[in-house]
């Protein structure tokens, strides 16, 4: 015996979901690139991150963009 499945289709007068946009602001004064100019230019991830207040995970891309760059030039 065969089972009947009931279709359902998508309601036509559905709307669209708000876009949702999350922005990083510490609050404390930097933008995101004067904190990777702080990482490029010597200090550590760690210290940058602290007195700044951005994830370290966005500053590391800063540091790891330096480390490729220095090895295409090489």
């Amino acid at each position: 015996m065969a089972r009947r499945a009931r279709l359902s289709w998508p309601q036509e007068r559905r709307q669209a979901s708000e876009v949702v946009v999350s922005r990083v602001d510490p609050g404390r004064g930097w933008t995101l690139e004067q904190a990777r100019d702080l990482v490029r230019q010597g200090y550590s991830v760690e210290h940058v991150a602290g007195r700044t207040g951005f994830p370290e995970q966005m500053l590391k891309v800063a540091e790891e963009s330096d480390e490729t760059e220095e090895a295409e030039e090489d």
